[in-house]
């Protein structure tokens, strides 16, 4: 996250939790240690929060409340960051219905406080819009991210750092909503606003551009995107220099790119990603600054992209032993390593080169529209350098309509293998299900016959 410069009261949501600077009350006695009653229930407030215990933190604002209202000419600024707080606690417990009661709530006490334009405003306009989207409610959650946006734009100017994190919360809520335009036309506004604070050569304006390009990549602007990734990289290079640690993430995106669009620039987009990851995988072994989790991911980026594109077996499973090494040798890292390879993991659900008749069949099984009455279920073992092995239809029917065509897209399956001790070994019994619709009318006569239902087959998931 970029950071203001500014005195700015917009506070930000993170996952770690939400920390609010409420005022003191105005009459509060004093503890031993000189800090206030209120200080003493704020830190409980913030440590509760940062220790995830959200329902807790709640209940302690709620006892500030409460000796607040007691008195009938209670501060209604106070009143309003406190409701702030509470339905922050709430949000980050999962109450998002509560959380926008009281979100609204603060708005309203700080409104007859001040006015509606007063910059204290933002915190829980943005804390509603939040809770807005969490919900579901999309285009309340737009209105009330509009609304933030001018509070921001009236108190500090347009070209504000933390109005620019609202403008990037936005294009995600307009993605998220299905507005590919609008989410890249946010994204280009965000770009813009850090850039203004930061021109040239500085890496501050990093985190805007890797969103910038990452959204174009969501929504399927592929050129732009790969273009966006160029620039975030002359940008890195030329402000950090060619071994700098901020290229490996625009190394992963732009090399995503480029491996799911085969044809780029008229080279072979695999091969022009293979150059970028070799780059990541070098700057990651000489860095000192590369943690371990950095360069493992980097060589099972690396050995995932190679399970797919080459037959050479051992160089794919050399880059995955490399990068369980890293895991291994660090005890914090285990439950990473273990998710990793714990199990065989499919990395082309839709082979390169599958036929148009499987791709139809595929579409069909996953259009919810669609009654699906037919049903293959193929078992298969997963081998030690993750290709599918003993490959064999256990369930059927229409017996035969469709088993050839399932049974060789499960061969053309590529697998991250199972690893245990550093080592990839077999995993058998795995197995791969389609569900279809089909007219029996269309059905010839000896398959006809053979349709009986399938019955119930034990199978290993």
């Amino acid at each position: 996250m970029v950071q203001s410069r500014t005195a700015s009261p917009l506070l930000w949501l993170a996952v770690a939790g939400l920390a609010f600077a409420v005022p003191a009350l105005a009459v509060s006695p004093e503890a031993d240690d000189g800090a206030s009653e209120y200080d003493l229930v704020q830190r409980d407030y913030d440590q509760l929060v940062a220790d995830g215990e959200y329902l807790e933190a709640a209940n302690s604002v709620k006892l500030v409340l409460m000796q607040l209202l007691r008195d009938a000419d209670y501060d209604r600024m106070a009143y309003g960051h406190l409701l702030t707080q509470l339905a922050t606690a709430q949000h980050l417990a999962g109450s998002y219905t509560t959380a926008i009661e009281n979100f609204e709530l603060a708005v309203q006490a700080i409104e007859f406080a001040t006015d509606r334009l007063n910059g204290e405003l933002i915190a829980p306009l943005l804390g509603m819009s939040r809770s807005l989207m969490a919900a579901g409610r999309y285009q309340e959650a737009e209105r009330s991210y509009l609304r933030t946006l001018h509070v921001h734009q009236v108190n500090y100017g347009f070209y504000g750092l933390d109005k620019a994190e609202v403008v990037n919360e936005l294009s995600e809520a307009y993605f998220t909503m299905g507005d590919f335009e609008l989410a890249n036309n946010m994204q280009k506004s965000y770009v813009g606003m850090v850039e203004h604070h930061y021109p040239g050569k500085n890496l501050a304006r990093v985190p805007s551009l890797h969103s910038q390009a990452e959204m174009l990549y969501r929504t399927e602007s592929n050129f732009r995107a790969l273009n966006a990734y160029r620039r975030l990289i002359a940008l890195i290079e030329d402000a950090d220099g060619p071994d700098s640690m901020e290229l490996l993430p625009a190394f992963t995106g732009i090399s995503d790119i480029l491996i799911n669009n085969r044809i780029m620039d008229g080279e072979d987009g695999g091969d022009k990603a293979m150059r970028y990851m070799r780059r990541a995988a070098i700057i990651a072994e000489r860095s000192e600054d590369t943690s371990d989790l950095d360069k493992a991911n980097v060589f099972i980026k690396m050995g995932d992209f190679l399970s797919i594109q080459t037959p050479a077996r051992d160089t794919v499973i050399s880059n995955y032993q490399r990068g369980w090494q890293y895991l291994d040798r660090n005890p914090d890292l285990h439950a990473y390593r273990d998710e990793a390879f714990e199990k065989p993991i499919l990395l082309n659900p839709i082979p390169k080169g599958s036929p148009p008749a499987l791709r139809a069949l595929l579409d069909d099984a996953t259009d919810p529209t669609t009654e699906k009455n037919g049903r293959i279920i193929v078992t298969y073992d997963v081998d030690e350098g993750g290709r599918p092995d003993n490959v064999r239809v256990v369930a059927s029917y229409p017996t035969g309509l469709h088993d050839y065509i399932v049974k060789n897209h499960v061969r053309n399956f590529a697998f991250r293998p199972r690893f245990e001790a550093g080592q990839p070994v077999r995993t058998p019994d795995q197995t791969y299900e389609v569900r279809y619709s089909f007219d029996e009318e269309e059905l010839d006569g000896e398959l006809r016959q053979n349709t009986t239902e399938v019955a119930n087959v034990d199978v290993t998931q």
